[in-house]
């Protein structure tokens, strides 16, 4: 039997099936989860934002569509970790830009005269946290993939 720690999988050479349970510490698992659930429900936060908030078009259709991918983004990668798989890195820097993107769009979109108002400080805070659980979340799973490579190969 071949393993290898952390997120990769057990496979059974004998049998040829495939062990899907975790021989290293759950924790990291848990946390990239958890990381993912929380990208995700930030999108979801945007769109009922977006909805509930009288904005402009531009920034009601920016703040939905970035939403939308939020949650697409978190929701692959929670699922991929739910099934005992390394995260995609592409979708987590995904999260990542468009963290940057909703910071930057106030001043974009010319919200940045309404400073006080909560829907430029939702853009902005959304965005400073979609940025760091993405670029974490991306950063990991390079991490892990570039270790099971090494321990495969």
């Amino acid at each position: 039997m071949s393993e290898r720690t952390g997120d990769t999988e057990m496979d059974d050479e004998r049998t040829g099936e495939t062990d899907r349970t975790t021989t290293g510490s759950t924790t990291a698992d848990d946390r990239g989860r958890w990381i993912s659930a929380i990208i995700a429900l930030l999108g979801v936060w945007m769109i009922v934002e977006a909805v509930l908030l009288d904005l402009v078009a531009g920034q009601f259709w920016n703040d939905v569509v970035v939403g939308l991918l939020l949650l697409a983004a978190g929701g692959y990668n929670y699922y991929r970790r739910a099934d005992a798989q390394m995260a995609n890195v592409a979708a987590a820097s995904l999260a990542a830009v468009l963290g940057l993107w909703l910071v930057a769009s106030p001043f974009v979109f010319g919200d940045a005269g309404a400073a006080t108002g909560f829907a430029f400080w939702n853009d902005v805070v959304v965005g400073l946290f979609a940025f760091i659980l993405g670029a974490y979340s991306a950063y990991r799973g390079r991490d892990r993939r570039r270790t099971a490579r090494r321990t495969t190969g």
